[in-house]
């Protein structure tokens, strides 16, 4: 049986990345296992990031190559700090993911929460901004 080769698929927005974010955040605050509740905020800054670049590729002809943070560096330079933060959480939010990080201390949970919480919050005001008028 051959399968039509003319699929069209829809880019998200930047505002569904954000609706997107916090679908995680509130699973993760909603979350009683530590390791879960860094997978899913790390997500939820995964998704900011997400909402970041498409608001950033508005006016933009290529599309820039890598990961999330990689990207993020590229469309919006001063976020690079963001950038290193989540990349240093990654490995944690990987990790816990695959089940090898069980005890996770109650202080981490809530740093990766509070940053992706941040960073969220963050992603929703830039995309969220009035345009300026000349």
């Amino acid at each position: 049986m051959a399968r039509s080769m003319n699929r069209v698929s829809a880019r998200p927005t930047a505002h569904s990345y954000i609706d997107a974010a916090e679908q995680q955040l509130a699973l993760a605050r909603a979350e009683k296992q530590g390791q879960e509740s860094v997978v899913f905020a790390y997500r939820a800054a995964l998704r900011a990031a997400g909402a970041l670049i498409e608001d950033g590729m508005v006016g933009r002809k290529r599309r820039p190559q890598g990961s999330a943070w990689a990207k993020l560096r590229i469309v919006y330079p001063e976020l690079s700090g963001w950038a290193e933060l989540f990349e240093a959480h990654a490995r944690l939010a990987s990790r816990a993911g695959m089940g090898l990080e069980k005890d996770i201390s109650e202080m981490e949970v809530e740093r990766v929460y509070r940053d992706a919480r941040a960073l969220v919050d963050a992603a929703r005001a830039q995309v969220e901004r009035l345009p300026e008028v000349a």
